[in-house]
Parts: C-alpha cells; structure tokens; sequence
C-alpha cells in the first residue's frame, strides 16, 4: 500500500532512517571516547569520560557491540594505569558493570583479557587501593557487582575463568572482611558477595569437569564454616525487632504515606538480608555438598546458628530449619545437634507464631534424634514437655500426613522410654492415642510394643482411664483387637500378652461391667474372648462330629474318627495359651445372673474338655483342663 504523506509530518521511512543515523553517532562517539580511555592519566578528565559514557548506555540508545575487543583493551589499560588511584578505579569499574548490564556478551570479554587478577585483591582488600578511604564502600561494590554478575551467568568461560584465579576463596576472604566491618556500612556488600557463593553452587555452567561438590571443596579449603559462625553471632545480636517508627511506616500512618525509611529501619532490613542469604547459603551446602557436613558440625557454626535463631526472619528459620532436617540423616551430626541446643530451639520455634511454617521440619529433626539414643529420648521428655505436647496434638492430625506420622512415631518411642517418659505421656492423656492406635493396621505393631512396655515397666496410676469413671469403655476399646486382629502373623501373639500384662495389673480393680452377662452380641469381654478362641483353635465349628459327642464317648473310641483340625485362622500354641490363660484369670469375675450366661458356661465346658484331649502342646492342653474344672464348679 502507498504510505500516506502529510506535509509537516515525517513518515515511518523518514522516522526510522533519522533512528539508524542516530544510533550510529551514538555508537562512533562512544567508540571515541572509549578509544582514548587508555591515553587518559589524569584523573578528573578520565572521570568526566567515564561518567559520559556511563550515561550515554544509561539512556539506552541501543546495544554496544562487544565484538570490537579494541575498546575493552582500551579500558583494561586504563584500569591497569590507574590500579593506586581509588577513586578513578571506581569510575572505571562502574562503566565495566554498565557494559556488561547492557550486554551480557561483555562478561566473557573482559574476563578473556584478563580483569580478574587485577579486580580479586580489591575483593580480598590485599591491593593498595582498597586501602583508600573508599574501602568496602564504593569500589568494593563495583567489584562485588562485577563478581556477582559473573557468578550468575549462563555463559560457562567467565566462571571456569574464576574458579581459576581462585575466586571462591576471594569470595570467602572478602566475606571475613565485611563482617569484621559495623553492621551499618557493610550489610548490603556482604549480602550479594553470599548470593555469589550461593550462585556458584546452583549454577548451571559450571565446567563439566567440576560439580557442587568440587566446589564445595574449595569452600572446605576456605574454611568458610568458621567465618560464617563468627557473622552469625554479630548479626544475630543486631537482629532486634524493627524500630518503632519502621512499624508506622510500613502500616501507613505517616501523615504523607511517603516517608523514607529511617536509618534503623534500612540497619535492621539489611540485617534480615544477612541472615537470610546466610541461611540459604547454610541450606544449600548441608544438601549438595555432604562433605561439608562435618566441617560445619566441627566448626560451632550450628551453636552460632542456634543462638539467635527465634530473631531471625521466617522464610530464614525455614531455610535453617529445613537444612537441619537434612543434616540430621548423618548419624555423625546428632550429638552436634543435641549439644548446641536443637531440643531448646525446637520447643521455642512450636510455640511460636509461625511454627506452622516449619514444624514438620522440626519434627523429623526431634524423631531422629529421639529414635537414635534414649538418653537423647530421656532428657527431651524431661527438660521440654512443650515439644511432647506439640507430638500429641500433630499425631491426631488428619490433614498432614507426613507431620501426623512424626508425632505418633515420637509418642510411641516415648512410651518405650521407662516411667519418666511415660509420666510426661500421662501428663498429655497419650494412653488414650495408643489404644486408638491398636485399632490401625498401619500402627498396631507398634502401639501394642508400646503398651506391653508400658505395662512392664510404669507403675497403675499411670494409666487411669483403666480404672476411672469410663474404665469399661476404655477395658472394651483395648479388648477389641483381640477379636479382629489376624492369626496369621505374630501381631496377635504380641497383644494377647500385652492384654493379659495390663489384666494381671489391673485385676484387682477389673471393672465389673466388663464381665456382666452375655448375648448374642457379646458384649462380655470373657464371652468374647471365649468365641475368638474357639473359633479360632479349631473347637469352634458346631457342625462337627466331635463336637456332638460326649466326653466319655470320644475317649472311648480314642478321637480316631476325628480329622486333623488345620484351618487358616488358627492360633498357634503361645497365642492359645495366653487366651487360655486370660479367660482363667478372668473367670472369676463372672457374674452367673442369667440363663444365657449357664448356658453359654455348659457349652464352654463341653469344649475345654475337647481341647484338653486333643490339643497338641501339653501346655495349653493342661490349661484347658483348668479352664474346664472351672467351669464345671460353676
């Protein structure tokens, strides 16, 4: 189509013809100037140069080719020609970081022609001029900000070029530097010199030849663990709240709602960033590089971390806190752990506001430490109940999986902890959880290990609820395992042993209830326990012609009609003889107020009588004859 043309009014052609024109003025007088850089000694004129240039890019008038090394030549003379004079350095290096900012390709260039060795002693203030009066102020940010965007590129050569001129110790060396500097000054440096370590470590182009790990190593050789520790202490003790009149801003309640911060506001947010990036950084090592791990546990940094860690920022105590959970997979780490006061800092972190935020975190952290040594288990449960109570309530979550588990698998190690621990458990009504828990399949195992222990070793008052107010619902709750549980594994055997445990210690206070006269839906717990065994020892099956004959007339003829009774569900010789054992115990809390319960107790005895002919384990055949002379004097 033909392009409209108003007098007066340039059209598109002309518009774009006048933009090239431009542009490449713009970049002729850049080239100039830029040319000249090396030729210029002194040091006003070299400034006014390369604050013009520096704005010239500011505008954005287009992209400086970084194909014509003669002029990066140009500037890397020119840094050589003034490496004493601070002040003209600082101008040079903050057109370096305007280049490689409009041009990413100016990374790779400069390094290829060598700024590194001339820039890394600043970093490390071994060079005459980070002795100027600029010292980790100006000139040392020109160069964190060079180093900082060298660690975050993509481009593989500027990074392998700095692991090269050893830039990780540099980085390392500066860090101990800054942190021997006040709080005020150095707090945004020695932020992004951590976030360059931290770059380093999650980059993607790292040579092949090298991994996290390597660089891990050269972190190792730095000792970068005890520098951390000492920057730790000094920022966590200036980690206060934030001042009053932060609060005023950040709600709006200045009159003009566009006040600056103050000067303890910009202190303490530069602090939170400290402790932020340290915290990842801390992440970060303890999860890629696992032969840090006991340099880290060695050096106190943990102790250090630990100590001023509730004044931290959130997302900072999840990140500590989350690298914790992982440290804490090393069996080495756990007495590290427990020494520099995980269990204290656990307990103040539940309590906290915003421990839904990493109490997962400390939960598996505590399980590990607890299920690893009891005597770890012991002094949790005495000198921090806070953090039992916190397992009580997260074990009867039903929406967190992961820290449900935590709390059960923590109550449940506590009760196999001795009378202390059970004390504290009593304290929290946790008997309660583990009868609950009998009834799991997932957790039967284990809560019935832990009520048999509890039973052995913790004296009645422990348990009330078997003896108060609601013993018999509580006697029924405990009871019904045995009459659901599977004969096929070893599950049963361990909880009929557990059940008549607890009956043998209760006994004298059995409540009543639970041995009132039975029906046809069992409700007696000796009724109960008397079907599951017959049912489940082979007697239990009416239609079988033993059954229907008399004692006398089954020993005249020797049983030798009788097939072999083998069944699926049947209990072997110990569970039998526990069942045995439980239902003579409790036979004389029978209460005989009914026809059905004569009835039931005649038809019992006829059975024991088989059993006591036919059972193959001597034992449980001699408690069946008990059994039945009982029954019969009843």
């Amino acid at each position: 189509s033909r392009e409209l043309f108003l007098p007066g009014f340039p059209s598109k052609a002309s518009e774009e013809r006048l933009r090239r024109e431009t542009e490449i003025r713009w970049v002729q007088d850049v080239g100039t100037i830029m040319a000249h850089l090396r030729e210029v000694d002194q040091e006003d004129v070299l400034i006014y140069h390369c604050q013009q240039i520096v704005n010239l890019l500011r505008d954005g008038r287009g992209v400086f080719a970084a194909s014509r090394d003669w002029r990066v030549r140009s500037i890397i003379d020119a840094i050589r020609l003034h490496l004493a004079n601070a002040n003209a350095l600082k101008h040079l290096l903050s057109l370096v970081n305007r280049l490689c900012h409009t041009d990413a390709r100016y990374l790779r260039t400069f390094c290829l022609h060598g700024i590194l060795p001339l820039i890394l002693p600043i970093l490390q203030r071994q060079h005459p001029a980070a002795a100027h009066d600029l010292p980790a102020s100006e000139l040392q940010s020109e160069v964190i900000s060079y180093v900082n965007r060298l660690c975050r590129s993509e481009d593989v050569a500027p990074v392998h070029m700095l692991l090269a001129c050893d830039g990780i110790s540099a980085l390392c060396v500066a860090v101990g530097a800054l942190a021997e500097l006040d709080v005020a000054v150095a707090a945004a440096q020695l932020s992004r010199v951590l976030t360059s370590l931290i770059s380093l470590l999650i980059s993607k182009a790292l040579p092949a030849e090298l991994s996290a790990a390597d660089i891990g190593d050269l972190l190792l050789h730095a000792q970068i663990a005890p520098v951390l520790s000492s920057l730790l202490v000094k920022y966590g003790e200036a980690c206060l709240s934030p001042p009053s009149s932060g609060h005023a801003s950040a709600n709006g309640s200045d009159l003009g709602g566009h006040s600056q911060p103050s000067a303890a506001d910009r202190v303490y947010h530069g602090v939170c960033d400290v402790l932020m990036v340290v915290s990842r950084l801390f992440n970060e090592l303890v999860r890629r590089v696992e032969a840090l791990q006991d340099h880290i546990c060695e050096s106190g940094l943990l102790g250090s971390m630990f100590m001023y860690l509730q004044r931290y920022p959130r997302k900072a105590v999840v990140l500590v806190i989350h690298g914790v959970r992982y440290l804490s997979k090393n069996p080495m780490s756990l007495d590290v752990l427990d020494k520099a006061g995980i269990f204290s800092v656990s307990a103040a972190l539940l309590s906290s506001a915003s421990a839904h935020a990493y109490r997962e975190y400390v939960m598996t952290t505590v399980l590990r430490l607890c299920s690893s040594s009891l005597e770890r288990q012991n002094k949790m449960a005495a000198m921090y109940p806070a953090i039992v109570s916190a397992a009580m309530e997260f074990a009867q979550l039903k929406e967190a999986p992961t820290l449900s588990k935590c709390g059960r698998l923590i109550v449940l190690g506590l009760s196999n902890g001795g009378p202390q621990c059970c004390r504290v458990l009593k304290e929290v009504d946790a008997f309660e959880l583990v009868v609950k828990l009998i009834s799991r399949e997932r957790w039967c195992g284990m809560a019935i290990r832990a009520l048999l222990e509890w039973t052995r070793t913790v004296p009645a008052d422990i348990v009330p609820s078997l003896t108060g107010e609601h013993a018999a619902a509580g006697w029924a709750e405990l009871a019904r395992p045995l009459l659901s549980l599977s004969t096929s594994s070893t599950t049963l055997d361990i909880y009929a042993a557990t059940f008549y445990s607890l009956v043998r210690l209760y006994v004298p206070s059995f409540p009543r209830a639970c041995m009132g006269p039975g029906d046809a839906s069992g409700e007696c717990i000796w009724v109960m326990l008397m079907d599951r065994y017959l049912n489940c020892s082979g007697l239990g099956n009416r239609d079988h012609p033993a059954i229907r004959q008399t004692p006398a007339a089954m020993e005249s003829n020797g049983m030798s009609a009788r097939p072999e009774v083998v069944a699926a569900n049947r209990m072997n010789a110990t569970t039998r003889l526990t069942f045995l054992n439980l239902l003579l115990l409790l036979q004389p809390h029978l209460r005989l107020a009914t026809a059905e319960m004569r009835r039931r107790i005649a038809h019992y005895y006829t059975e024991m009588v088989i059993s006591s002919k036919l059972d193959a384990a001597l034992p449980v055949r001699k408690a069946s004859l008990e059994l039945s002379l009982a029954l019969e004097r009843m």
